[in-house]
């Protein structure tokens, strides 16, 4: 039913903004010293920027070694040789006039050929691929100085994704589009079509192959209705056909979303603004949800300094046979007291109500200062704030979805999920745009202690490294139970003019659960103190922080150093190293083990002649954990870059290193790429027709 009442608003709007265009495109005049277009002969020009030759070759092998407890051990090679020769062009060119349709092409063309070879303990098996090779990149630009224009778009490439302490891998990807402009003078909207696909591809074993398809149609309308007035439409419509790496999981969904935002300034001066926001998504497929968000807002300037925010927020959340409706209303004051002095005030009231039988009611409030002042040293910051918020569950007891929380992964601490007990199986993983969803135990590790959700990410998979990864889960409640937390923040600092910061930040979380119901697990306490300095100067800059977290499922304490210089910086050569050192003693809370961290980069670039470059990377981890054993991890990259004339050379060599635990997987790829540019065979001038 939301996805007609959706295409039907859009059609609507559109064929609106259509007919619109077509009261307003009124002829123009032309400027007396405009070339009128019968006075042309040529049909098409074509201007040819640039044609070459290319050949590359990719040379990759790999090693991996288990040791299995009671087992002989298992080793896994592979031997990797491709090669491609390509003739490439790059033209571009417009019909009549440019602004009827221009246009920008190029493309390569040749032979491919790969061998590959595989070796699982005493089983060989070897393959040999030959081949077409057909990239390309076409745009076209139509009518784009009138109030109906086009635009459109195809390419395919073929692509080496660097990986941090693994191999590379192969990336060929295809996209198309077209979409067309509508402008009046108040209605602006885009309609448009569009296809996105990407293989992933890293051996002949495909243990890293995946698939990502989405097909989408898409409008955008902004109606302009007076100079502080305004509407916009946006719909999209998106079909997903996933397949995972190194996993049998595939993802597929239909998503239909319809998003309405308006914007009104009012006020003598249009101080004051009201924000209202409608959003409709509808889902069918794996992991299909359907939501409704709708949020005004009303924003007040009510002095120079001082101003206040209020909402109303309604969401509706359906998945399966499960419902949830929530309201929240919510308000803010925002006070600028003194030039050094900012306050904000908030609280809020919410209401939940699921289909379980489960009420949830919420109220808080919270104040935050901010306060910097210049001093005859430097200058101050201090930051405080405390909160409180009550939950209070009412019913039968059953579950509570969380939906979009965030955390970093990576480093030695395990992330955890905010709310407990976690059920089994409810987690899932998404990126940011939600395109991409991660897999448990290909990309990252729940596990589970006293309900708590602690995630782990997996090296080998598709999250990089610091990566902020979203969660839905679900936790249970007990039966009428309550909830109540305070949340303390404190962060001082002096920044001295002579480069030293000494800093103290604390974060505080205290929980406290009604006691007559029996459920301690709720309780969740959390205090975080880091202390320390860092030291900056032009070119460098060091730092020491020592960490407490007292924490009811994890505590910990630690040291970190770190540090960043820029050795040599030249417009000829620049060399720049960073490294930290941590020390992680966890006192035993779900586990007690010691982790020592160290992490080192060190990256160089050098003009070595005048047609020579060249280039090295080094990175290094090391972790020592006395519980999991030893993780090495080893990223080397160089490479040499000759440009003389016509002729280009790269050369780039890679080796990897990641052995964790008893698992030793190491490899090493040699890149080859040479293109010899051929511009002086084309015509010096353009041609026309």
């Amino acid at each position: 039913m939301v996805r007609y009442c959706t295409i039907g608003v859009v059609v609507v709007f559109g064929l609106a903004t259509v007919a619109r265009s077509q009261e307003t495109d009124a002829p123009t005049t032309q400027p007396a010293d405009a070339e009128p277009h019968g006075a042309k002969d040529e049909l098409m020009r074509l201007r040819f920027s640039d044609l070459y030759l290319g050949f590359e070759s990719d040379v990759e092998t790999r090693r991996v070694r288990s040791t299995r407890s009671g087992r002989p051990d298992s080793l896994h090679k592979n031997n990797d040789l491709r090669f491609k020769e390509y003739v490439g062009l790059r033209l571009d060119g417009d019909v009549l006039d440019p602004n009827l349709l221009s246009f920008d092409l190029g493309g390569e063309f040749g032979l491919t050929q790969s061998r590959f070879r595989e070796t699982i303990d005493r089983d060989t098996q070897t393959e040999n691929d030959d081949g077409f090779l057909g990239d390309f990149n076409l745009s076209f630009d139509a009518l784009s100085n009138k109030p109906v224009s086009f635009h459109g778009h195809a390419r395919r490439s073929d692509d080496r994704i660097d990986r941090r302490f693994l191999p590379s891998l192969r990336e060929q990807r295809t996209e198309m589009g077209v979409s067309s402009l509508i402008q009046t003078d108040s209605v602006t909207t885009e309609l448009g079509l569009s296809w996105d696909d990407v293989e992933r591809y890293g051996n002949q074993s495909g243990e890293d192959d995946e698939t990502l398809d989405t097909k989408r149609a898409y409008i955008s309308s902004t109606w302009d209705i007076a100079e502080n007035h305004r509407l916009k439409l946006n719909y999209d419509h998106e079909r997903e056909e996933n397949t995972y790496q190194g996993s049998n999981f595939d993802y597929q969904t239909n998503r239909d979303e319809l998003r309405l935002d308006h914007e009104l300034a009012f006020g003598g001066q249009d101080q004051h603004r009201m924000d209202t926001y409608l959003r409709i998504n509808d889902e069918r497929g794996d992991l299909a949800r359907d939501e409704v968000d709708f949020v005004p807002r009303l924003s007040l300037q009510h002095t120079e300094d001082f101003r206040t925010i209020w909402r109303y927020g309604f969401y509706r959340y359906e998945d399966g046979d499960f419902e949830l409706d929530q309201h929240k209303v919510d308000g803010e004051a925002l006070w600028q007291v003194t030039d050094e002095l900012r306050a904000t005030l908030d609280g809020f009231l919410l209401y939940e109500r699921p289909d379980d039988g489960l009420d949830v009611d919420e109220y808080g409030g919270g104040l935050d200062l901010d306060y910097g002042k210049d001093t005859s040293l430097g200058r101050l910051t201090v930051n405080a704030a405390a909160a409180f918020e009550q939950q209070r569950f009412r019913g039968g007891g059953g579950l509570r979805f969380v939906r979009n929380e965030v955390h970093q992964l990576g480093g030695v601490r395990l992330a955890q999920l905010n709310n407990w007990p976690v059920r089994r199986g409810s987690i899932v993983a998404y990126n940011t745009s939600r395109t991409r969803f991660y897999v448990n135990g290909i990309d990252y590790q729940a596990v589970f202690v006293g309900g708590r959700a602690l995630i782990d990410r997996i090296p080998t998979g598709r999250i990089t490294e610091g990566e902020a990864v979203h969660f839905d889960y679900a936790y249970e409640i007990p039966a009428g139970s309550r909830l109540d937390t305070w949340r303390t923040d404190l962060l001082v600092e002096h920044a001295f003019e002579f480069g030293l910061t000494p800093y103290y930040y604390l974060e505080g979380r205290f929980q406290d659960a009604d006691g007559s119901i029996g459920t301690p697990i709720l309780r969740d306490n959390q205090a975080r103190h880091r202390a320390g300095a860092r030291y900056e100067r032009d070119l460098w800059r060091v730092g020491a922080e020592y960490e407490l977290f007292d924490d009811t499922v994890e505590p910990f304490d630690a040291f970190h150093l770190t540090g960043q210089a820029s050795l040599f910086r030249s417009s000829a050569h620049t060399l720049d190293a960073t490294t930290e050192l941590s020390r992680y003693d966890f006192d035993g809370g779900t586990d007690a083990r010691n982790v020592w961290w160290f992490d080192a980069a060190l990256r160089d670039r050098a003009q070595i002649t005048e047609y020579l470059a060249g280039f090295a990377n080094v990175e290094y981890r090391f972790e020592d954990d006395s519980r999991d054993g030893d993780t090495h991890g080893v990223d080397l990259a160089c490479g040499l870059s000759y440009t003389r004339g016509q002729l280009t050379l790269e050369l780039t060599v890679e080796y990897d290193l990641l052995n964790i635990g008893t698992n030793h997987e190491s490899g090493v790829g040699v890149y080859l790429n040479m293109r010899r540019s051929l511009t002086e065979l084309l015509p010096s001038q353009e041609v026309t027709r």
